[in-house]
């Protein structure tokens, strides 16, 4: 992930000597938050309880070899 921060001031103010840091750091760290939130959620709707309700609920029907039927 590659992040540049700038600073647009009116009055050409520049940047604190850390701000740039402060915010890379804040923006990887809501990344990583987010992609742990993914992967759970990707999990949750992944397994196999959750596949079988969708299944049950959708009325699927399948073939012996696995196809979807009807």
């Amino acid at each position: 992930m590659t992040i540049s921060v700038e600073r647009d001031s009116p009055i050409w103010q520049d940047m604190t000597a850390d701000a740039e840091e402060v915010v890379v750091e804040a923006l990887r760290d809501l990344a990583r938050w987010l992609y742990r939130q993914l992967e759970r959620e990707y999990g949750y709707l992944s397994s196999d309880e959750i596949v079988d309700e969708t299944i049950t609920a959708n009325g699927y029907t399948f073939t012996e070899a696995g196809q979807r039927f009807g």
